[in-house]
């Protein structure tokens, strides 16, 4: 099923379950699972994936890269499929590999 366009918005790390609710409905349809506890929310796949902290700190895994990152705001581009986390003076932007879109 092809994803809906969508604009971004950033969503700030103080508005928690914004942000849960933003990553869910991202990730949704994209193969791979998204799991969430109170303080953390993951998206997994066989080869890649995004974990956020309500701490603001950050993993993201893929082939050749891993990296962990702090974070103030996160948004999500339906559009190009990018989820970008800003914080501490960078951004970090984790692509969905093609290969998990629908």
């Amino acid at each position: 099923m092809p994803r809906p366009m969508s604009s971004s918005a950033a969503v700030e790390r103080t508005d928690w379950s914004a942000v849960v609710s933003a990553f869910k409905g991202f990730f949704d349809g994209f193969a791979g699972a998204v799991t969430a506890t109170a303080d953390e929310i993951e998206f997994n796949a066989d080869f890649t994936g995004l974990a956020i902290h309500r701490n603001g700190t950050s993993r993201s895994f893929m082939p050749l890269h891993d990296l962990s990152a702090r974070w103030e705001a996160i948004e999500f581009d339906d559009a190009a499929h990018e989820v970008t986390l800003m914080g501490d003076g960078a951004t970090y932007i984790y692509r969905v590999p093609p290969q998990l879109v629908g």
